[in-house]
């Protein structure tokens, strides 16, 4: 079974943050994670921000499996509920449900798309 990884838990993996020990301690124990393409550009680019090097990035994005979204993806993250969800994450909530029945849950840590995962029947973890 998979995990898929949001752009706020994948940070947690490289920034020291709240909870990012808790994260790194959750991935060494779930060797199955997957993302959207997305996360690599969400991530050098909050990598840049938080003063962490493209290199530590893509390291870190080999420890997870990148799916390219499809056209079918932007539609239905177009259309998913709620309408407040910022389209970002509408994307990577609707790359990890067309996972289907690989997918163990969700790991997030931003309030709108685990707000979003939960009301879509996701599982989801945010390790504290």
């Amino acid at each position: 079974m998979a995990w898929y990884l949001d752009t706020s838990a994948f940070l947690k993996l490289l920034a020291e943050e709240n909870d990012s020990a808790a994260m790194r301690e959750w991935a060494v124990l779930h060797d199955s994670l997957w993302s959207s393409q997305l996360l690599r550009t969400e991530a050098v680019r909050a990598a840049s921000r938080l003063g962490i090097s493209d290199d530590d990035v893509e390291t870190a994005l080999e420890s997870v499996s990148l799916i390219l979204p499809s056209v079918a993806t932007f539609y239905t993250a177009g259309h998913l509920a709620p309408h407040s969800l910022r389209s970002l994450d509408a994307l990577h909530l609707a790359t990890a449900l067309e996972m289907g029945d690989d997918l163990e849950g969700i790991v997030a840590y931003d309030e709108r798309l685990i707000t979003a995962s939960r009301d879509a029947s996701l599982v989801v973890v945010s390790p504290a």
